[in-house]
């Protein structure tokens, strides 16, 4: 459920929450297709996104952050981030080389919309490569942002770093805790991203027996469709954005609801993409495989249309494959204080 945000009293303080300090245990991950963000309370993904000012006649929701800075390094002026901004001018995502750049944004506020206002944040967060962690590391230290219209004051305390796909192989071991007596095995969670796929091996009894990443993710799937679409269109290319939205709409028509159908290109491709990346991941994670009783795939890209029956038969594909990440990540939040 929503909560309450209370609104912060000028001048701009960190304060208590009922008079008491409240310190907040959060995972995220920030991928190329959605920013997965989990609290106690509850989990979020939202679209992976932005524009630098808010469009009119919209309001902000559990999917749609619409972002202000009052106090804070990490962005200036105002940022809308979430569903719904594809057909706006000047949209930007992940997926041309911005992630460094939009990292930090977009976990800022999906952190001050899903806190309240006074608390101290101890972070979880998953590193996609080691050049990233400078650039997320001013995260640390006291923000005032509103978001949808409140005002949030809050400090994050503290950051601790995991390699992409840990918080997912973590939760899913947890989750096998739960609902059986018998002892857990080993297992892998192959991860696929926007711009890598990651695998990460966790023994019997939990500890991580390895770890490799591979590029690229599913982003070449969509740049590959692309290029098929323009080569029978007179070289006429959508975006890869455009392709993104008709897979994940299932409609296979660019932008999602366009004229050009793209099911017989995606047919052809998805194969090609998925053998492809089997290979390199063989290659670099062989062994971990090789070890694990139970693989399961998770990511953005575990939704992929046909994905499962072009994978060997002793893979299985995660129940809500995005939110695994930042409920895992939590679990090592929670570890912090």
């Amino acid at each position: 459920m929503n909560k309450s945000i209370s609104v912060v009293p000028g001048p701009y303080q960190i304060t208590a929450v009922n008079g008491r300090e409240r310190t907040v245990a959060v995972g995220l991950a920030v991928g190329n297709h959605a920013i997965k963000l989990s609290t106690t309370q509850q989990s979020y993904v939202i679209r992976s996104q932005s524009l630098d000012y808010h469009p009119d006649l919209v309001s902000g929701t559990d999917s749609l952050l619409l972002g202000k800075a009052i106090e804070t390094d990490i962005f200036d002026g105002q940022l809308a981030v979430g569903k719904g901004l594809d057909t706006y001018n000047g949209v930007q995502t992940l997926a041309y080389g911005l992630k460094g750049e939009l990292y930090a944004r977009y976990a800022l506020l999906a952190i001050a919309y899903a806190v309240d206002n006074g608390a101290t944040v101890e972070l979880a967060v998953s590193l996609p490569t080691s050049q990233m962690r400078p650039l997320i590391e001013p995260l640390q230290g006291s923000h005032v942002v509103e978001v949808n219209g409140q005002t949030k004051a809050f400090t994050v305390a503290a950051i601790s770093f995991f390699p992409e796909g840990l918080g997912a192989a973590t939760r899913m071991r947890e989750l096998k805790l739960q609902r059986s007596t018998q002892p857990v095995p080993s297992f892998a969670a192959l991860d696929f991203g926007g711009g890598n796929c990651s695998v990460v091996g966790l023994d019997q009894n939990g500890k991580v027996s390895g770890f490799a990443q591979t590029t690229p993710g599913v982003l070449a799937l969509y740049a590959d469709i692309a290029s098929a679409v323009a080569a029978d269109n007179g070289g006429i290319a959508p975006t890869d954005d455009a392709i993104r939205l008709g897979v994940e709409l299932g409609t296979c028509r660019i932008g999602g609801y366009g004229r050009t159908d793209f099911r017989t290109i995606y047919d052809d491709a998805l194969p090609k993409w998925i053998s492809s990346r089997l290979s390199e991941i063989q290659a670099k994670a062989g062994d971990i495989l090789d070890r694990s009783s139970v693989k399961v795939v998770c990511g953005g890209g575990a939704h992929l249309p046909g994905l499962m029956s072009h994978l060997p038969n002793d893979y299985v594909q995660a129940n809500n494959p995005q939110q695994l990440e930042s409920q895992g990540l939590l679990e090592y939040a929670k570890r912090m204080s």
